[in-house]
């Protein structure tokens, strides 16, 4: 634990209250002023919760000021809720009762500093709960000045009764449902209780039985039941059981009730088949669907609460899952779901990188939501909406390939483009206006490639993959493809407008023919193996694991990108557009405001 003369400096402490000091007792005050007894000894894990609600969070300030400062006032209000057995005394605590809605990926909470009983500072809090939408856990993060200490408050605590932990600014720690207690040294300041989650509703395909007859709960990784179940069974092993018989009738024949610690509860259904079982889940519903099998989500409201039946998978990595699936909000119509995944086989057994991950993934839905929702262009995927629940976003299904399908776009066996020159001047009409559109609104894309642009000679080319987008003011990104990266930024860790031209001109070179797919060269087989990590190139003086040879590739690429540029003919108008592209300095880089210009004055000649 931190010595308390840590603390000293607030002593000296003697200015006015902060604008968040301020609006948090202005809230308080509009809330119906809390009236709370912090004497009492009713733990928030004896409080009745509501179980239709949707509350994943309790919070219970012990402060003498009882000013909280919620993040969002529409996900949270102020409850009166009995114990189990209820104290002659006060059979109401009130309390600030939390939901997750489908567009919170967190809940954060400040609570103003004030001075003690014996003049001493206790400083102000603030934390956030990121939500994991692989389990009931929460992950803690410490925005605060200074260090706090946590401790289980649960009267029944799993793992080690008593422990402390202490939380340093811009660390974190992952949670487990139950009650936990944040102090500052000896100050108690804030009671939290986290919930376990509301379970989604499976739906298995069928032909003859009804919906009613066909849905199960998926309950969360805690094993939490909803309803009475044998204490005693034990896990069965092996793979998750999934439908089981293929007979004419095709009908449901249980309904499982599925904790993840038990065996399932089998209860068989009117005019069931035998033996047929549901699946179990992990705790991540859009994950664990299997093709043709329907999720309902539920939600404290009716704008939360819709359906996805996935159809045909596109596409699984490490960070992210796709499919195709039909979406009760657009009933006209297949979407596609992108789930961000926040386990990775590469974090397991490392809890520290999984709850960093969570934290990370969560920060990445939520700018793709807020980046792309409101974009309205034919050469941009159109986002439908996204769940903050699952890290899910539901996105227009563009009827074409990307630029690096094989066997469409992408040739198997030289890795070159296998459109024509057609095709190169449509797409590059076309993502030059999707960037002129994106750039005017102040945002840069940050990973313009080949992956990310979808085309077909029916609907030209469509910009996708917002995840990496940033505001043009803000700093310079790290993240991207390195093949695409521009020279400014490792000179001078620039990159803005300029540099989403310059990935598209390196796209270019690809989609005239004059460059193999240069993702291809990161490849360990590959002949020309050529591969760096972005966040490497630029060297920190507290970076544990230097690579300095990333600067050193970097700069052999962009010679590669040198003399290809210097090969193109500068009398063919498009080839000189893609020069000016990749011009070295990027005050004399062309536009795509000036790409533009000179494209729609050249009109693409029909098939």
């Amino acid at each position: 634990m931190g010595d308390p003369r840590e603390y000293s400096e607030f002593s000296e402490k003697t200015e006015p209250f902060s604008q968040s000091e301020i609006e948090a007792r202005l809230l308080s005050a509009r809330m119906g002023g809390f009236s709370n007894d912090t004497t009492s000894t009713v733990s928030l894990d004896h409080l009745v919760v509501p179980p239709d609600e949707d509350i994943r969070i309790l919070v219970r300030p012990l402060t003498r000021s009882r000013s909280v400062s919620p993040g969002n006032q529409e996900n949270c209000r102020w409850l009166a809720l009995h114990a189990e057995v209820a104290e002659n005394e006060q059979s109401q605590h009130k309390v600030l009762a939390v939901t997750q809605t489908s567009r919170d990926i967190k809940f954060s909470v400040r609570i103003p500093g004030e001075r003690l009983d014996d003049a001493s500072p206790r400083p102000p809090l603030w934390c956030e709960l990121y939500y994991d939408p692989a389990s009931d856990n929460q992950i803690l993060l410490n925005r605060s000045d200074v260090p706090f200490t946590l401790s289980r408050a649960s009267l029944h605590p799993v793992g080690s009764p008593g422990a402390e932990y202490e939380v340093r600014p811009g660390f974190n720690k992952a949670l487990i449902p139950g009650t936990w207690r944040i102090k500052f040294n000896e100050s108690e300041v804030l009671d939290f209780r986290i919930l376990e989650k509301r379970p989604a509703r499976l739906r298995i395909a069928s032909g003859a039985s009804s919906d009613a007859s066909s849905l199960t709960d998926i309950v969360s990784s805690s094993g939490k039941r909803s309803f009475m179940a044998d204490e005693d069974d034990t896990l069965s092993p092996g793979k998750k059981p999934r439908p089981s018989g293929t007979g004419g009738k095709n009908e449901d024949g249980v309904i499982m009730f599925l904790p993840a610690k038990t065996k399932p509860l089998v209860f068989p259904l009117p005019n069931a088949d035998k033996g047929k079982e549901l699946a179990t889940s992990n705790g991540h519903p859009l994950l664990d669907i299997e093709t043709e099998e329907t999720v309902e989500i539920r939600g404290g409201c009716e704008l939360d609460e819709y359906t996805i039946t996935k159809r045909e998978p596109i596409a699984s990595t490490s960070l992210s899952s796709v499919f195709t699936a039909d979406y009760s909000k657009v009933p006209d119509g297949v979407i596609v779901v992108k789930v961000l995944k926040t386990r990775s086989p590469a974090l397991a057994n490392n809890g520290a990188a999984e709850a960093r991950n969570v934290i990370h993934q969560a920060d990445v839905w939520l700018r793709e939501l807020q980046y792309q929702e409101d974009l309205q262009h034919r050469s941009i995927v159109r986002l439908y909406g996204g769940d903050a629940r699952f890290l899910s976003l539901y996105m227009e299904h563009v009827d074409a390939r990307d630029l690096t399908s094989r066997g469409t776009w992408r040739s198997a066996g030289t890795d070159l483009f296998a459109g024509d020159r057609l095709d190169a001047l449509r797409i590059l009409r076309d993502i030059a206006s999707a960037l002129q559109y994106i750039h005017g609104r102040g945002l840069l894309h940050n990973d313009i490639k080949p992956a990310n642009i979808l085309y077909s000679r029916e609907r030209g080319a469509v910009l996708c993959d917002l995840g990496l987008s940033t505001h043009a003011r803000d700093p310079p990104s790290i993240g991207g493809t390195p093949w695409y990266i521009p020279p400014e930024f490792i000179a001078l860790k620039q990159r803005g407008p300029a540099s989403d031209v310059w990935a598209l001109g390196v796209t270019m070179l690809y989609v005239l023919g004059k460059l193999g797919f240069p993702d291809a060269r990161g490849h360990r087989g590959h002949p020309r193996h050529i591969h760096w990590l972005i966040a490497k190139v630029h060297r920190h003086p507290r970076d544990q694991n230097p690579q300095p040879e990333a600067a050193v590739h970097m700069r052999q690429w962009l010679s590669e990108i040198n003399m290809t540029r210097a090969g193109l003919n500068l009398q063919d108008k498009l080839e000189r557009l893609v020069y000016d592209m990749l011009a070295p300095n990027p005050n004399q880089r062309i536009t795509m405001k000036e790409i533009i210009g000179q494209l729609f004055n050249e009109q693409v000649p029909e098939r």
